[in-house]
């Protein structure tokens, strides 16, 4: 069967075209470990993963290239940073629309929280932020863009609000849009949480953290090992990127993350151009049909590329299914892994049916995915 992907908010899809073969030929040439061996071979690799770490800081406006730190993706950077940060005796702000990946690691560790409120299309209240914080509030901690309705924060006035009241201020990053960059230096930001394998189109398995200078010396690292450096301690290294970055990392993935983002600077803006172009084709239909409720943003302003619909007479379940079927359309249905943002919104325990095109999707394939929604809808 034929697919139409439409999930590229839980994974991109196809990846960036060099990154498969990229990692194929370091893992059957050149796949040795980093800061172990003292051969030529180590040393090329060593420089490889140090290339990408260069890149990302960069992109994240890096104090340095060392405050780029690897992890296995998103949410383990996030566990860093909340289990290095936070005790039992602090307090921390969070959104109305977060994902399990901030909420869990708070909740496990018993680390009070606000709910920031935020409107059903999923945009946050800054006038109530002032009103939630107290003598122990520490931090704001925010995802950039919402993995339910794409709803993009407005981190910059958010920034500004976390200095008036010495807060840090941590974002989630896993739906970075790429029409809306983040960087540590000019927003202002104490920590960017980032994935490879979404918008960056990398592979699975690699993410990070970007840190600003105050913060590296503030986070305890709570994994700890070998790191190639400092090995007559029992402890941590103090320094960057050593600190949280102990075992062997993903090498293949930050190998393969360095040529997506290699893809990424050559064609920034036809990606960001076919993504708008696809997601409001998509919204439009969304929009027009009675039988279908758009649930966050209506239009194409502060958005990403993420759709969140719910079929009010129908289960989205069944939807979903039934467009597989038709069509071979590729959705994510549910609740997303963010039960508190689809509270915010009105559709807990219920859910939504998401659809999010990415980088590769094309008009024709909108257009077939429109045609088989209505032939789905008027058979049911």
């Amino acid at each position: 069967m034929n697919t139409i992907y439409l999930d590229n908010g839980a994974t991109s899809w196809p990846k960036a075209p060099t990154v498969a073969s990229t990692m194929a030929s370091f893992i059957t040439e050149e796949a040795v470990n980093i800061g172990r061996g003292g051969y030529d071979r180590a040393y090329e690799t060593a420089g490889r993963i140090d290339e990408c770490r260069e890149k990302l800081g960069a992109f994240f406006g890096a104090p340095e290239d060392r405050n780029v730190t690897f992890s296995l993706n998103v949410t383990h950077a996030l566990n860093t940073l909340i289990a290095g940060l936070f005790t039992k005796d602090d307090h921390v702000l969070v959104s109305g629309m977060e994902h399990n990946a901030v909420m869990r690691p708070l909740s496990h560790l018993d680390i009070p929280y606000s709910i920031i409120p935020c409107d059903r299309e999923g945009r946050i209240h800054l006038e109530q932020i002032p009103h939630l914080i107290n003598g122990k509030t520490k931090a704001i901690i925010m995802t950039q863009a919402s993995n339910v309705t794409g709803t993009i924060q407005p981190i910059k006035e958010l920034s500004s609000i976390a200095g008036k009241y010495g807060l840090l201020f941590l974002i989630d990053a896993a739906q970075l849009p790429l029409s809306n960059p983040l960087s540590i230096i000019e927003d202002n930001l104490d920590a960017i949480a980032f994935t490879g394998h979404k918008s960056l189109l990398g592979p699975q398995g690699v993410g990070g953290l970007v840190l600003s200078d105050r913060l590296a010396k503030e986070v305890k690292p709570w994994a700890c090992g070998g790191t190639g450096s400092k090995s007559d301690l029992l402890e941590m290294p103090d320094f960057l990127p050593d600190k949280f970055e102990a075992g062997t990392q993903n090498l293949p993935g930050i190998i393969g993350l360095s040529a997506a983002l290699d893809f990424i600077k050559d064609n920034s803006e036809s990606i960001i151009k076919n993504e708008y172009e696809t997601t409001e084709l998509l919204l439009s239909y969304f929009l027009s049909d009675k039988r279908i409720q758009v649930i966050g943003p209506k239009d194409m302003k502060d958005r990403t590329s993420v759709i969140s619909v719910d079929f009010p007479t129908l289960d989205n379940a069944r939807i979903a299914y039934e467009l597989f079927l038709d069509a071979g359309i590729e959705t994510r249905v549910g609740l997303h892994c963010a039960p508190v943002a689809h509270k915010t919104i009105g559709t807990f325990p219920r859910g939504t049916l998401r659809f999010s095109p990415g980088y590769a999707t094309t008009k024709q394939e909108i257009l077939r995915t429109i045609e088989s929604c209505k032939r789905v809808l008027d058979r049911l």
